[in-house]
């Protein structure tokens, strides 16, 4: 794959199992990543989040082993402000270890931009993989009252 890899590696205090629905379970992605997504969590399924800001990262499943590994096409729809990755023009690899009660996951994004783009991947992936940690340390979500 072209472009350079970014890698990120966080702990996240919660089994795998409940790791994974946070990336294929729509209501639960929208705890840390979007406002919005749409997920169809099968190989060739869609997977559209909406970012509060209204940035739209439009992408496509490619690989499913649940609870182990996920990988996705990778993009940005043309909206003011998205970084210049087009839909599905990336790829996102997501690996989840067992480590006691928790998750250590690894995600690796490849073929982005050199520059600004991939500057941009870093400092939205270490962000929002920070709000997904935190959302899985509230597993289960809290009510409403």
């Amino acid at each position: 794959m072209n472009g350079p890899t970014l890698e990120r590696t966080v702990h996240i205090a919660a089994p795998p199992e409940v790791v994974w629905e946070f990336w294929t379970v729509a209501e639960r992605m929208c705890e840390w990543w979007g406002a919005d997504a749409e997920l169809d969590p099968t190989p060739g399924g869609t997977m559209r989040v909406t970012l509060g800001g209204g940035g739209v990262m439009a992408g496509r499943y490619v690989e499913l082993d649940p609870p182990r590994r996920l990988v996705f096409r990778f993009g940005w729809e043309a909206t003011a402000g998205a970084p210049v990755v087009p839909p599905e023009s990336t790829t996102v690899e997501v690996v989840f270890g067992a480590d006691g009660d928790g998750t250590v996951l690894t995600l690796r994004h490849f073929g982005l931009p050199a520059g600004d783009a991939e500057a941009q991947h870093r400092s939205g992936w270490a962000h929002f993989l920070g709000e997904l940690a935190g959302a899985a340390r509230r597993d289960p979500p809290e009510e409403a009252s």
